[in-house]
């Protein structure tokens, strides 16, 4: 799923995690990155994957606090829980998934984000 600024608040709002990839179609880490991110999404039903092409999106990019590609963000329940940058190996990312299935971030004392345009 691509994400822009006019699916933004829907996605993070009717979807109980989600992970972004903030993208640069320049970035040599794609070929790396980018199977093992579509392999994710396939076996991870649950969660909902999405992308900004930081290139096309750079206010949604900024917004979100972007500065580098690739970034690995994650939400849930609207709380940001991660942004990694660089790209991580398949079996790494697996076992973040898996992690942030099994967080409680009620139990955080997080606050919720809100991305307006």
């Amino acid at each position: 799923m691509e994400m822009k600024w006019n699916n933004i608040e829907s996605t993070l709002g009717d979807n109980e995690t989600v992970f972004i990839d903030c993208w640069n179609p320049e970035e040599p880490n794609l070929k790396e990155w980018r199977p093992a991110y579509d392999k994710a999404a396939v076996a991870n039903k649950d969660v909902v994957f999405a992308r900004i092409n930081t290139i096309k999106e750079p206010e949604l990019a900024e917004a979100l606090g972007i500065a580098k590609t690739p970034t690995l963000m994650v939400v849930k329940k609207r709380m940001d829980i991660l942004q990694k940058t660089g790209p991580l190996e398949e079996e790494t990312l697996l076992d973040l998934i898996q992690v942030v299935r099994d967080l409680n971030v009620d139990e955080l004392g997080l606050h919720a984000c809100s991305h307006d345009e």
